[in-house]
């Protein structure tokens, strides 16, 4: 997982990646915890993932971005698995 979400020139927007990655590391906690359902978990992941991300002006860097999320992403997976 990357230690910081660099700025860049035509990034995606800071807030809706932010909400993003709340929303997966909200979930992921739930699984843990037994909070959540595995198929609740995997149907709002889902949800949060495929929804796009508006870029702007001066955002995250698309990359780090996409690689946080996908790692998250991984880890629900892997707790629904078990």
């Amino acid at each position: 997982m990357p230690g910081v979400l660099r700025a860049a020139f035509r990034g995606y927007d800071k807030a809706e990646v932010l909400r993003r990655i709340d929303t997966l590391n909200v979930l992921l906690m739930g699984l843990e915890e037994g909070l959540i359902t595995k198929e609740e978990a995997l149907e709002q992941s889902e949800e949060a993932v495929s929804a796009p991300i508006k870029t702007v002006f001066s955002g995250f860097n698309k990359e780090d971005t996409d690689s946080y999320v996908a790692e998250l992403r991984e880890r629900i997976l892997y707790w629904t698995s078990k």
